[in-house]
């Protein structure tokens, strides 16, 4: 998973476009308590910024929570990499949409907020938030104890890593748990930063070198979109990315899903320590949500309710 991705216009075309936004509910890009608009979009390397406002009631408690200095802002800051559908990915008109997009702004709008998403090579979003560009990060980020000793992780949401092949899986791949040895000796496509890169990747070629096979080479890219054009292309032999990822690329035609998922964990809001105040604030909202029902809503909305976390919590990484 993240630690959470040819061509957007290769690969997911137009059908993965409508796919996301049939998911989604709406053509527009969005969805029941949420509107998104992008306000400035940029060459690759920089970022772009969509700001999304929420209806529903405010939870005063919540709310209560906010540092002054963001609540004088009116709006809360969250960096994303918009290539990993369908948590967040962008519609053909460049706006930031998602899961996560409209988990984001449903907790904003608890705690009477905007959500502005912008634009994030994933690699680079813990250190944004370090330096204070960015409030928080939602990107399909796993929260484990590593990250854990950088930034605080409010729990939200039940994932795996899956393998993906061409359609067809050509390498009679089997990838049944992370100690296959089907994956030995090939290239595997996993995105910078993710926990399929280091450990996952490293620890399957040990495990393939202690049988006496040659080790896995990751190919290691920035975004999802990136991998997805090497497995089309022939660069890389499968993809190793978090579940609800895989899935929905399996729905697009040109991929396939290969056995089962695994190393489950939760993903998490990313927040800098140094801002306690706003990760308490994140919490109680996500909690009037499950409460409330708005949180299965969304989620049965991209179909990923198998994810379902009802028990959001702080820093709740195991391993």
């Amino acid at each position: 998973m993240r630690a959470g991705r040819t061509s957007r216009a290769v690969i997911v075309g137009a059908a993965g476009i409508a796919l996301v936004l049939t998911a989604a509910g709406c053509g527009s890009g969005s969805k029941p308590g949420s509107s998104s608009s992008t306000t400035a979009s940029t060459s690759s390397g920089s970022s772009s910024t969509a700001s999304s406002s929420g209806s529903g009631s405010v939870d005063a408690a919540a709310a209560a929570l906010v540092p002054a200095t963001i609540k004088s802002k009116g709006e809360i800051s969250i960096a994303t990499d918009p290539s990993y559908p369908p948590n967040e990915s962008k519609d053909a008109n460049g706006k930031i949409v998602g899961w996560d997009v409209d988990m984001g702004n449903a907790i904003a709008a608890k705690l009477g907020l905007k959500a502005n998403f912008q634009e994030v090579t994933f690699d680079n979003i813990v250190t944004g938030i370090q330096t204070g560009k960015y409030d928080a990060g939602m990107s399909s980020i796993t929260d484990n104890k590593t990250r854990e000793g950088v930034d605080d992780f409010v729990t939200y949401f039940n994932a795996g890593t899956k393998l993906m092949v061409l359609k067809g899986n050509p390498k009679n791949l089997t990838d049944t748990s992370p100690t296959d040895l089907s994956l030995c000796g090939l290239t595997i496509g996993v995105e910078k930063g993710t926990i399929q890169e280091s450990p996952d990747i490293p620890n399957r070629s040990k495990a393939c070198q202690a049988a006496g096979k040659p080790a896995i080479k990751a190919l290691s890219q920035d975004t999802q979109d990136q991998i997805n054009e090497s497995l089309q292309s022939g660069r890389c032999d499968a993809v190793l990315a978090d579940s609800p990822v895989v899935d929905y690329y399996a729905k697009s035609g040109n991929f396939q899903a290969v056995g089962d998922i695994y190393s489950g964990a939760p993903y998490g809001i990313a927040i800098s320590k140094s801002n306690s105040g706003l990760s308490q604030a994140f919490l109680a909202a996500l909690k009037d949500l499950v409460a409330d029902g708005t949180y299965h809503k969304l989620t049965s909305q991209y179909g990923i309710q198998a994810g379902d976390y009802t028990t959001p919590g702080l820093n709740q990484a195991t391993s």
